[in-house]
């Protein structure tokens, strides 16, 4: 197990080689593929069985599983692994993974080693290695992805949060609930939410909706939009008591349709609203046409069921990007959003939500707030979040790093 040697003491005057296992999301690879940190050398990994591999048209000999520029100072490596490496066979599993940070760190022996670690699985990747400095990256609660393997994950995530010099956690409800758990270790345990993709970066404060792209120019305005996942996290009865409130809007949801699910609620839910004649579901678009669609809409929605544990835990990536266009946000009260309460409304029940969002298309779809979200986007963008936590990995600090990334003041509009 890697000894905790503290911060070195000289981590801002010497080049770092960090390893990222892994940037499997896309959160994470535009995080770190955004960083400009100029004493750091990245290496992105991206690391999946060969059946999600074989998805991506993808094989073990395949030109992007070797290492190759990604963006930057940075390196970018696929890694097409055995069915069972993560989690049922992940002392075998993580060799090639270990393999491959090692030689990137043997061609850079004059820099520190740091590893980022974005699943408590690799808690068996970091007892391979010989990292200087190391740092867990808490992108939500993994237990609740194998409910069957709460236990185990719980284990590795613990054993993680002893081992790592470091913890982030995405999510402020999560933060708590890690110090909560180890007080001993509350000051290792960090809360860096996402940041803004600059993609996803108005260059100015959006005051009004912009140009709508041409699936939705024909739809009469207001547009109300939500952008996500169609699945039980989402509060369709919501939406629904939404699209009867506004007969006269377009309800616009962009993401993947689902087969249909006759037998759970909230696919009948789902089911029933999208059947209303000012509901449009436009079905998937890719992450790059995403941010033109959030900057014509009058109304974000961020409609989340409260009681679903999952967005207990989330820090909803919808957050950031919304925030990023400047538009006005509406969205329910699950605990990552009520950190932004002073950027967007965020609603305590339906009628509160159904009011927000008659109040703010009855002033014109304006509801002042539009230069503090930028505001709040641009100093929290990917580029400068990475660099507040390259900064904790590597044992710097500076105001940048350590400040509260929700307690900035923005300008006026």
């Amino acid at each position: 197990m890697p000894v905790h040697t503290g911060p070195c003491s000289d981590a801002r005057s010497s080049p770092w080689a960090v390893a990222v296992a892994d940037i499997n999301w896309f959160t994470t690879e535009s995080l770190f593929r955004e960083h400009e940190v100029d004493d750091v050398t990245l290496l992105g990994l991206r690391c999946m069985d060969y059946l999600n591999g074989w998805r991506k048209g993808l094989t073990p000999w395949s030109p992007s599983c070797r290492p190759h520029p990604w963006a930057g100072r940075s390196i970018a490596q696929d890694m097409v692994l055995p069915s069972g490496w993560m989690k049922r066979f992940p002392t075998l599993g993580m060799r090639p993974i270990a393999r491959a940070v090692r030689r990137f760190w043997r061609g850079r022996r004059e820099e520190h080693r740091g590893l980022i670690l974005t699943y408590p699985h690799y808690l068996h990747l970091l007892r391979k290695l010989d990292a200087e400095r190391s740092l867990y990256f808490n992108l939500d609660d993994y237990a609740l992805y194998w409910p069957r393997q709460a236990d185990r994950v719980r284990e590795l995530e613990a054993a993680l949060v002893h081992a790592a010099d470091v913890t982030v956690c995405v999510s402020a409800h999560r933060a708590r609930c890690l110090r909560s758990a180890w007080p001993g270790l509350a000051g290792r345990i960090h809360h860096i939410p996402h940041g803004t993709p600059s993609a996803f970066l108005s260059p100015a404060p959006n005051h009004r909706p912009a140009a709508a792209p041409d699936d939705l120019a024909a739809l009469p305005r207001p547009r109300l939009g939500y952008v996500g996942s169609i699945e039980s996290r989402v509060d369709w009865k919501l939406m629904d008591r939404l699209a009867k409130a506004f007969p006269h809007a377009s309800i616009v949801v962009v993401g993947s349709i689902p087969p249909p699910r006759e037998s759970e609620p909230w696919y009948r839910d789902w089911a029933a609203f999208a059947s209303r004649p000012n509901v449009h579901a436009i079905g998937w678009r890719s992450q790059a046409q995403l941010p033109a669609y959030y900057r014509s809409f009058d109304v974000i929605l961020i409609p989340y069921l409260t009681t679903h544990p999952f967005n207990e835990a989330c820090s909803p990536t919808k957050i950031a990007d919304g925030l990023g266009a400047g538009r006005p946000i509406v969205a329910t009260a699950i605990p990552e959003c009520r950190l932004y309460d002073h950027l967007f409304d965020v609603a305590e029940d339906a009628d509160g939500f159904l009011e927000a969002v008659a109040r703010i298309v009855s002033n014109d779809s304006d509801d002042g707030r539009s230069a503090a979200r930028h505001h709040h986007a641009r100093i929290n963008s990917c580029t400068v979040n990475a660099g507040r936590l390259l900064q904790l990995l590597t044992g710097g600090t500076s105001p940048s790093s350590t400040r509260n990334p929700m307690a900035s003041q923005a300008p006026a509009r």
